[in-house]
């Protein structure tokens, strides 16, 4: 399933990053770049924390900012229940 997905705050990706860690597969969190380049990561890692509220990004051997309206959460079990707070409609 996939989700578009609003994080605008620390708090927020804090709270989501926490959300995730508790469901039993994978989840996912797919974007793009200032440049239209992809990146993916995994949204349950405590590193996501850091690079998505610090607003910087070392991914794909690159430093770039997030395009903020890209960002995607993608996961196999359907999580909409417990993060429908940060699905953007």
């Amino acid at each position: 399933m996939r989700y578009k997905i609003e994080l605008t705050t620390m708090h927020d990706v804090e709270e989501f990053t926490a959300l995730v860690q508790q469901v039993d597969c994978d989840v996912r969190l797919i974007g793009k770049d200032e440049h239209g380049s992809g990146w993916e990561l995994s949204a349950k890692s405590t590193l996501c924390v850091f690079l998505l509220g610090g607003h910087i990004q070392h991914i794909l051997r690159a430093s770039q900012e997030i395009d903020w309206s890209t960002i995607y959460c993608e996961c196999d079990t359907d999580i909409y229940p417990l993060i429908r707070k940060f699905v953007k409609d």
